[in-house]
């Protein structure tokens, strides 16, 4: 499993999903966004199981990730929401497009 610490941001009307290490502090965003713009903010866990069956060199990987999300970010007075954990997935979890 993988932890860390996200923001999500609107861009051009959407929301994003930013995921960085632990270490780092939520606060260290303000400067590259507005507040305005960061939606949420948190702590997220993600958690697979891997498969190893191989059918012409791409691995088939019939299991899903799962993503949970909690807390807030003291420093940008930002809560998380359940929502975005189904932001995260679309980061972690792409579709193979090939």
């Amino acid at each position: 499993m993988e932890k860390g610490k996200y923001i999500i941001v609107e861009s051009r009307g959407i929301e994003v999903a930013i995921l960085f290490d632990s270490l780092i502090s939520h606060s260290d965003f303000a400067e590259m966004f507005p507040l305005d713009l960061i939606v949420s903010a948190g702590f997220f866990e993600v958690g697979a199981a891997k498969e190893t069956k191989k059918t012409h060199e791409i691995v088939e990987d019939s299991n899903d990730v799962s993503v949970s999300c909690w807390g807030k970010s003291v420093s940008l007075k930002k809560d998380s929401r359940p929502e975005d954990a189904a932001l995260i997935k679309r980061v972690v979890r792409k579709e193979y497009q090939y």
